[in-house]
């Protein structure tokens, strides 16, 4: 699975114009969805979440925790859009089986084929800071998640360019790493990563490379709020 999970990065670093570490995909748990169904690395906590065409896809409302991110802090994926709905990519962090996480998400509902919002929830899509991007990103975008303290950060990188954003949610949520759809989205190449090493490594002097956090993300409150329609 490993070769394929790393020959599915380079090639969506050569069609996206995006760039992606192999290394991180070799060195960490994840999960490439290269099969005809899901099995058990992943427990699914809310509605029901399946593989097509060699990627994850959801019902709405979906929320799965994969079973080899037990002691993991941070995840990236993939982020496809299918159409023009409603959609929203989520990586989920913590304690999923229990509602005690993370739920970093990216969304499109402007109806224009991009994604156009983020969110800092808690739990399933629960309470939190919503927001508009910067600047609508096309797809696919790679979603990171991490934590630094009690601060979430979260990365979207695609072929626009580099989002970064942060929340501090007050609290840790401890280790754990899953996914969450809603409407016609597809996600790819999971991957679960150690948290900290994202942040210790943020201000040294190679911090410009793939791996890295970012040194100044914008901090959701400071963005311009809206209403999430995934709520309705």
């Amino acid at each position: 699975m490993k070769s394929n999970f790393v020959l599915k990065i380079a090639a969506l670093a050569v069609a996206g114009g995006v760039s992606l570490s192999a290394t991180s995909a070799l060195a960490s748990p994840g999960d490439s969805f290269n099969r005809p169904a899901l099995g058990a690395s992943w427990t699914i906590t809310a509605g029901s979440l399946s593989i097509s065409n060699r990627q994850l896809v959801g019902t709405t409302g979906s929320l799965g925790l994969f079973n080899g991110a037990n002691s993991n802090t941070a995840a990236s994926a993939v982020v496809f859009l299918g159409g023009t709905d409603l959609e929203y990519g989520a990586v989920a962090l913590g304690n999923i089986g229990a509602g005690n996480n993370a739920f970093v998400k990216i969304q499109a509902q402007n109806g224009a084929g991009s994604f156009d919002h983020a969110a800092f929830y808690t739990g399933n899509n629960g309470a939190g800071t919503f927001f508009t991007l910067a600047s609508p990103v096309p797809s696919p975008a790679i979603l990171d998640a991490f934590f630094c303290g009690t601060t979430a950060v979260m990365r979207i990188t695609s072929a626009a360019g580099i989002q970064t954003y942060s929340h501090n949610y007050g609290t840790t949520f401890g280790a754990g790493g899953g996914l969450g759809t809603f409407g016609s989205v597809k996600l790819d190449n999971f991957v679960a990563f150690n948290g900290n090493a994202r942040c210790t490594t943020a201000a040294s002097a190679d911090r410009q490379s793939d791996q890295d956090g970012p040194e100044d993300p914008i901090p959701a409150s400071e963005m311009q709020g809206d209403k999430d329609l995934s709520l309705k």
